[in-house]
């Protein structure tokens, strides 16, 4: 985030729903995509954007849990 403009830009690593929240808070349209693994099992944790792109001025950021080793 660029902190001298609020303005969102990269968001890889970021949990999703404060992405969400900070994409919203700048009048933007913003879909979740939430992705699992196909060949293991799932881990259980907080949902973090794995991927971002702009389709049509919407905000589609996939998310995946994660383990979080910051425990927060």
């Amino acid at each position: 985030m660029n902190t001298m403009t609020n303005e969102a830009r990269d968001l890889l690593g970021w949990k999703a729903e404060e992405a969400e929240e900070l994409l919203r808070s700048q009048g933007k349209q913003v879909r979740i995509e939430v992705t699992v693994p196909t060949v293991r099992q799932p881990v259980e944790g907080p949902l973090r954007v794995i991927r971002q792109e702009v389709k049509e001025d919407i905000w589609i950021l996939t998310a995946c849990h994660v383990t979080d080793p910051y425990n927060e």
